[in-house]
């Protein structure tokens, strides 16, 4: 006969916070805010299990943020000039020839890897979720440690 564990104790071995903190960090990335939703349970958590769910969900949401500015910086150096909302045009710093292409490519390549990165953002947290409410701090694949385990 196998022994099963009531809630209350199943609770304090995976608060709800560790198990929502995938969730919430989802909700908040919907609005480019997922380092905050993630980095705040991550602050405020001394449970464990929690603390390394949140980490987890911060790290995605930081590789996330940084791919963002990668691609948006390197759009606006591969640009000559940019449209403003009225209608008018700024022109930016033109780069030499063999530059200009370069960072072109980049840029290209960036959004691309950030549309399929954003793709996966729909789909990573409800994994993690998933692997939380069982029990596993589920790592998010090909995320740099941003922010390392403090044990």
């Amino acid at each position: 006969m196998t022994e099963t564990t009531s809630s209350p104790d199943l609770l304090e071995q995976r608060p709800i916070t560790g198990i929502l903190v995938h969730i919430f960090g989802f909700l908040t990335g919907l609005f480019g805010a997922g380092i905050v939703g993630a980095g705040i349970v991550y602050l405020a958590s001394s449970h464990q299990f929690t603390k390394e769910n949140a980490r987890h969900a911060l790290n995605w949401h930081l590789s996330i943020t940084i791919l963002a500015i990668i691609t948006i910086v390197t759009f606006l150096f591969g640009a000559e000039e940019l449209e403003t909302g009225t209608g008018g045009t700024i022109e930016l710093i033109t780069l030499p020839a063999p530059l200009d292409t370069v960072v072109t490519v980049v840029a290209i390549v960036s959004a691309f890897v950030f549309i399929v990165a954003s793709f996966l953002g729909l789909i990573f947290p409800f994994i993690a979720t998933g692997k939380a409410i069982f029990g596993t701090a589920w790592k998010y694949p090909l995320v740099p440690e941003f922010v390392s385990n403090d044990e």
